[in-house]
């Protein structure tokens, strides 16, 4: 007969299992939520396997014995155990508490002088992305068989996004940062990234928003400085609508 393993010998695997579906971060700042979740997932693996260990050592230690009748020894109670087993969780919750504040911190903290500013503007159903020290501005409509707009930003530098939305709640949600951010009617959302790896990052909106809410997806372009430049004169060249022309 094949035994089977301990609950908490499983639900470690099934955690670490998730943990390890959490996409590779391409952002400094998803590096640092991404570090976070780790650490939260081995603390909860080790917790779990100490509190199945401290089961199973008892119910098999203390069961009750063939032909035994007599109730086994009572304690009324130990003002060291008490002490331990509060304070023991107290402290993991502290410091816990205290990682995910200075991570969170860092994370929302923007800087004064950005290598780009991007405003993104969400509406039924598209994106909007101007840049507005560069008078250059990207749009796309959502829709069945729509791709998106494609924005280029430059790796290696803050990223400043600043959000709005039209209509309706909208999320601006990018999987491979870690990252999203709600877009809701009359208020301005602000967040900061700065992309490490050269790459296409797909994103898209997630908060249910309407019918064609499925059909908002756009991309992020990072690249090499040169490159970004580049692009800035072919979009100039090409005649890229003005902020007030793109605007939904």
């Amino acid at each position: 007969m094949t035994r089977r393993p301990p609950a908490g010998v499983a639900l470690g695997a099934v955690a670490v299992g998730v943990a390890g579906c959490v996409p590779t971060a391409a952002t400094a700042e998803g590096r640092e939520i991404q570090s976070l979740y780790q650490a939260v997932t081995v603390l909860a693996v080790l917790v779990g396997v100490f509190v199945a260990a401290l089961i199973t050592v008892s119910v098999l230690a203390f069961r009750r014995r063939r032909h035994d009748d007599a109730l086994p020894f009572q304690r009324r109670g130990h003002v060291g155990l008490e002490i331990a087993w509060t304070a023991i969780p107290a402290g993991i919750v502290a410091i816990l508490f205290a990682a995910t504040v200075i991570v969170l911190t860092h994370v929302d903290s923007t800087s004064a002088t950005p290598g780009v500013r991007l405003e993104v503007t969400a509406f039924r159903w598209g994106w909007t992305f101007v840049y507005p020290d560069e008078e250059v501005a990207v749009t796309g409509l959502g829709g069945p068989g729509e791709l998106g707009p494609t924005v280029v930003v430059p790796v290696g530098e803050p990223i400043n996004f600043t959000l709005r939305s039209n209509d309706v709640i909208h999320s601006l949600a990018i999987p491979q940062f870690l990252f999203k951010k709600d877009v809701n009617p009359g208020l301005v959302n602000t967040f900061q990234v700065t992309v490490d790896t050269p790459g296409d990052y797909g994103g898209r909106c997630a908060e249910f928003c309407g019918i064609y809410h499925s059909a908002m997806p756009f991309t992020i372009r990072a690249v090499a400085r040169a490159q970004y430049d580049t692009w800035l004169e072919e979009q100039r060249a090409a005649g890229s609508p003005s902020p007030s022309q793109v605007a939904p």
